[in-house]
């Protein structure tokens, strides 16, 4: 099958890349620099490209007409004036290229989100869009994504450089339910032309329920070899907690705004509806971490 995948330079789109080839589709990846694909993609003579900007409609290459399947897996924008409406207008333009294409189903990645953050609203804004195009839409909603060079990993490992680990109580309270980046992967090529997940959501998660703080004693425990001290204090700006997190880690200070933001609330999955459709046993979180040694 030929199947489209926007965000290949991603996190996530980057890993389904060789699971599709793998599978034997023909992939085609929608880049906005051939060059810098082809310089950070080991898989670049595999697939075909197609270049073009989701931000900037003109500048478009027209798709192959018989792409069968595409994902949208489209980095969110940092959270600077104005990027709600530029993710609604990267959308809009995607949906209005894979419309003349013979595609038959988009599948989107998205995060579990109950508190309706100013991302969170984004997110589902852009839902909204990707459910009007011609192609029926399936929405896997995702927890916490363990793996390496993910930005949980990079969190986890920035916070337990030093102890004592000082974090926010509602951080340490805060409940996850971690998955392992090969999950996804799993569920996303599970999903793939069934039409038993068309036109609709998902949750997917791991197995294990861990409040923020156990995940950081684990991470300590298999990761730095050594049991972390942990000091909780009962409030930190948001802005603070931004700048501490982007000076500790490589994350951005405007992903670090997002990450503090989302670590108030609980991340948990709400169904395993997902299981009757695509049966797969998930790593547990420390066999994820395990997965990134």
């Amino acid at each position: 099958m030929k199947i489209l995948l926007a965000g290949a330079n991603g996190y996530i789109g980057a890993r389904l890349i060789p699971a599709l080839l793998e599978q034997g589709h023909e992939v085609v990846c929608l880049v906005r620099d051939q060059k810098l694909f082809q310089k950070q993609s080991s898989h670049a003579d595999q697939v075909t490209l197609v270049t073009g900007d989701l931000l900037r409609s003109r500048s478009m290459t027209p798709l192959p007409e018989d792409i069968e399947a595409a994902y949208y897996l489209v980095n969110a924008l940092p959270q600077t004036s104005g990027f709600a409406g530029l993710e609604a207008l990267s959308a809009q333009n995607f949906i209005e290229a894979v419309d003349k294409t013979a595609c038959q189903q988009i599948i989107c990645l998205s995060e579990i989100d109950d508190h309706l953050s100013e991302a969170g609203l984004s997110r589902l804004h852009v839902e909204e869009i990707l459910q009007q195009a011609d192609a029926a839409l399936t929405i896997l909603k995702s927890t916490m994504v363990i793996g390496p060079g993910s930005i949980a990993i990079e969190l986890l490992e920035g916070l337990t450089k030093k102890s004592p680990i000082i974090i926010a109580k509602n951080w340490a309270k805060a409940q996850e339910q971690p998955i392992a980046t090969c999950d996804v992967i799993a569920y996303l090529t599970g999903c793939l032309l069934n039409e038993a997940t068309y036109n609709s959501e998902f949750h997917i998660s791991g197995p294990d329920i861990l409040t923020f703080k156990q995940m950081l004693q684990v991470y300590g425990k298999l990761c730095r070899n050594r049991k972390v001290s942990i000091v909780t204090v009962p409030q930190v700006s948001a802005a603070l907690s931004s700048y501490w997190l982007n000076y500790l880690t490589p994350i951005s200070y405007s992903h670090a705004k997002t990450l503090v933001e989302n670590l108030k609330y609980d991340l948990v999955s709400r169904d395993d509806a997902i299981q009757q459709i695509v049966p797969h046993k998930c790593l547990t979180f420390e066999e994820a971490l395990q997965e990134t040694a």
